[in-house]
């Protein structure tokens, strides 16, 4: 029987107890092989996944120590003699130490082999826990540098944005005071030009009142002088006019004399 086989039909209930060692070696099983598969079994050997009984083991420990054997098992050996109970087995252990039985070499040999697994198991978390680490803390250092990135890149933001809205309070004061000195100095401006016209109109109205007196007088001495003149110059022209009116009084009644002469 192989171990896939004795696994098959003593630990299908995912545990091998004394009691399945014991009816295995019955069936003929030897103990070195009970030892040899045991021992694969607690290492897990072909994706073995149940429990070794520590009832298996000991009685197996016991079996070994007292030289006794089952199915085609061989002679026992005294005192230190190494134990062999098949011979197919020589090519396995060779020439064991003195006392050293087949068993207790799989035993040892299995528990070192445990061991190194173990071993290497607890170096393989390790490595993944510390690559786990790295990568942990790659990731929070990523994560802190992006945060710290963030906050200057928000502190920079208010920054310019409070240098933009000094920058338009301090132009918007700069405006407001030019507009507020030009309007005053339009105001005074305007002022002054209505202050001088003023002194300039009031020195025009006067000048035009005296030149207004002045043309009234000498206008008021050529009327009197055209019309005097006038005055003349129409009694002769009523005179010549008179004068006219007679001469053409007498021409027609001189031709009224012809004219009566000639009808009668």
């Amino acid at each position: 029987m192989g171990y896939q086989d004795f696994i098959s039909q003593y630990g299908d209930d995912n545990k091998i107890s004394k009691s399945d060692v014991k009816s295995f070696i019955d069936s003929g099983g030897s103990l070195s092989q009970a030892e040899k598969y045991v021992e694969k079994a607690q290492s897990g050997a072909r994706g073995y996944e149940g429990n070794v009984g520590s009832g298996a083991t000991s009685y197996l420990q016991n079996q070994s120590s007292s030289g006794g054997g089952g199915g085609s098992g061989g002679s026992g050996g005294g005192g230190g003699d190494t134990i062999i109970n098949n011979p197919s087995d020589e090519w396995r252990y060779g020439n064991l130490p003195d006392g050293v039985t087949p068993a207790q070499f799989d035993r040892d040999t299995g528990e070192r082999l445990a061991t190194i697994y173990g071993n290497n198991e607890v170096n393989v978390q390790n490595a993944i826990g510390a690559n786990n680490v790295l990568v942990q803390q790659l990731i929070s250092d990523s994560n802190d540098y992006a945060n710290e990135l963030n906050l200057e890149g928000v502190k920079y933001s208010s920054d310019r944005n409070l240098d933009i809205a000094q920058y338009q309070s301090d132009s918007q004061e700069r405006w407001r005071k030019y507009i507020a000195d030009v309007e005053a100095e339009n105001n005074l401006a305007v002022q002054g030009l209505r202050n001088q016209g003023a002194v300039d109109l009031q020195a025009i109205v006067n000048t035009g009142l005296t030149d207004v007196a002045d043309i009234q007088g000498a206008y008021a001495s050529e009327r009197v002088q055209l019309q005097g003149e006038y005055d003349v110059e129409r009694a002769n022209i009523q005179s010549d006019f008179e004068k006219f009116k007679a001469a053409r009084a007498k021409e027609g009644q001189m031709y009224g004399s012809l004219m009566a002469g000639f009808w009668s």
